[in-house]
């Protein structure tokens, strides 16, 4: 959800001037903020109890992050850090029964995530990291594609599909566009040249909302838990 900033730290200490520096920081950087920008890829699993509906079928989808973040670094092995990321948090259902016999829907899910997190490192030019957290967000778009038995099925038997491609509509009486949760990870990052650090992080978005309301009685929740590998680029203010 940022990997460049997550790593680096660094210890404070005063000067007889006053001023804020920190043996683990670049040695020309004297300040404790770092921002960066990172992009990479999602995997997701959407959560259900399908119960007897034996015939659904789940599947993780692919998809993409990429986003903005900032840090403030306390100590050398403690930073805050806070990421503005678009996270894709996609899935597959397939449906294989009597009635809709080899139907499918995949679908897009776009959301706009603000995790704040804390980040523990080990290290110096090459450092180990950390990250625990939380995230709030924001159900912003969704496409839907597949197939679908046509209707004339019911009437001649006959296996004829009706694909569809399409931009998903929001429901506001049944979709909860509001997502939060909790999101934890681990970070390597490296100091290539002075204020400059290159960094990889694989994290996961433990989402606590339900995607739906309650909009009709005895309905199973359904969550997202979310996988991302992402690969970013931080500089030292």
């Amino acid at each position: 959800m940022a990997l460049a900033i997550v790593s680096t730290g660094l210890i404070k200490a005063q000067g007889s001037d006053g001023t804020f520096r920190g043996s683990m920081l670049p040695d020309t950087a004297l300040s404790p903020w770092s921002v960066g920008l990172f992009g990479g890829f999602t995997n997701n699993h959407h959560v259900i109890d399908v119960l007897y509906a034996t015939d659904m079928k789940y599947t993780d989808l692919s998809g993409y992050t990429a986003g903005v973040t900032a840090a403030y670094h306390l100590k050398g092995w403690l930073a805050v850090r806070a990421d503005v990321a678009m996270v894709q948090k996609n899935y597959r259902l397939d449906r294989d029964n009597r009635y809709l016999p080899f139907a499918y829907t995949e679908s897009t899910n776009n959301y706009l995530s603000l995790p704040v997190t804390a980040v523990l490192s080990l290290g110096r030019t090459f450092r180990f990291s950390g990250i625990i957290g939380g995230y709030a967000g924001y159900w912003l778009s969704g496409h839907r594609s597949g197939q679908s038995l046509s209707v004339t099925y019911l009437v001649t038997n006959n296996q004829e599909y009706t694909y569809f491609d399409e931009d998903y509509t929001f429901n506001s009486s049944r979709d909860n566009r509001f997502d939060a949760g909790l999101v934890y990870g681990f970070a390597l990052r490296c100091t290539i040249i002075k204020k400059l650090d290159l960094s990889a992080e694989l994290r996961w978005y433990y989402a606590l909302t339900d995607v739906q309301k309650q909009y009709m009685s005895r309905l199973n929740p359904r969550y997202n838990t979310t996988r991302s590998l992402q690969f970013g680029i931080a500089y030292w203010l």
